[in-house]
């Protein structure tokens, strides 16, 4: 298994190129962006050096720090599917969360995020 050639790009590659990418359009370093996000540094080291996804709560501090919406990183790491990133959030589950009607349009994009992110995990329901 370790002597095979990866035919696929895995989700890190995939994560660490988007980042790259970003990086170089606006030339910033890799030891910015970790200071910027306030994670350390060897959280992005060992994505671009090794694949390591890192956590979903260290992905919503560099998604902050590049000003990038936290579900894209999400799916990119694979956390998430695209299909879970994409589906909408319905009225019902937004009416639950009223009571936390202070946040402003940056917080909300982060809960709806969350919320597709808890959704990813469920174990899928049996049919009835």
């Amino acid at each position: 298994m370790y002597n095979q050639a990866m035919t696929t790009q895995q989700p890190g590659d995939t994560l660490a190129a988007y980042i790259r990418r970003w990086l170089t359009e606006r030339e910033v370093s890799q030891l910015a962006l970790a200071r910027r996000a306030g994670v350390p540094h060897a959280s992005l080291s060992v994505l671009f050096n090794h694949g390591t996804i890192p956590m979903p709560s260290t992905l919503r501090k560099v998604a902050e720090a590049m000003g990038v919406p936290l579900g894209r990183l999400l799916v990119l790491a694979g956390h998430l599917n695209e299909e879970e990133y994409e589906t909408p959030i319905r009225e019902s589950d937004l009416a639950r969360l009223y009571e936390v009607g202070d946040l402003d349009a940056d917080e909300w994009e982060q809960v709806r995020d969350f919320a597709r992110y808890v959704r990813s995990k469920r174990k899928p329901r049996p049919l009835t």
